[in-house]
């Protein structure tokens, strides 16, 4: 792990107000250009000539040259900063909840050890003392793959936190997701179950 850097869930919000955003509708044959909602994200941009599209539930890029790429992320440009990789994450589930499928992660719901202390202290964190910093995290792995971790807390049905693994490409903003539960506290248990 190199390049560690830690950062506040403030870091995946959208921090630049756009006027035009799109309505979350799936209608069937229209074509929308969604690019606007990466404008919402300081160190992100659009490639030049490039549109993030959504079609019937699916989003993806529209290339300069008028090609599609299955990864609307591919669309996606910045300055390669770790905030940058950071926000890119969280327009990535942004992006996802213009699909049919949605998004299981939104930024209302990623944690940070501020706001797990303030839950606690309002009596609203079943999980206890944690034993690790629950920030989201930005490294590069092994292969230098840029890599950003963001831990989620989920109170619909069984209350959990979840661990969500983004790894990008070495060159640009595409990537791979992947998410787990990390804790898991069933109504009635004395103690939540941690997972690695």
């Amino acid at each position: 792990m190199r390049g560690k850097v830690l950062f506040t869930r403030g870091a995946a919000k959208k921090n630049v107000v756009v006027k035009g955003l799109p309505e979350y509708r799936h209608e069937s044959g229209a074509v929308r250009d969604i690019s606007v909602l990466v404008q919402q994200y300081s160190q992100l941009i659009v490639k030049g000539g490039w549109q993030v599209i959504s079609q019937q539930g699916v989003v993806y890029a529209r290339t300069a040259d008028r090609g599609l790429k299955q990864d609307a992320m591919e669309a996606v440009g910045g300055d390669g900063s770790p905030l940058s990789y950071v926000q890119a994450a969280s327009c990535y589930h942004h992006l996802s909840d213009y699909t049919k499928k949605g998004s299981c992660l939104s930024e209302a719901s990623i944690l940070d050890d501020s706001l797990v202390r303030n839950l606690d202290l309002f009596k609203e964190w079943s999980f206890g003392q944690v034993h690790r910093s629950l920030n989201p995290v930005f490294f590069y792995d092994s292969l230098l793959h840029p890599v950003v971790i963001l831990f989620s807390h989920h109170k619909e049905g069984i209350e959990t936190i979840q661990k969500s693994i983004h790894r990008f490409e070495r060159q640009g903003y595409a990537l791979k997701f992947q998410q787990r539960n990390w804790a898991v506290q069933n109504r009635g248990d004395e103690f939540p179950k941690y997972y690695n």
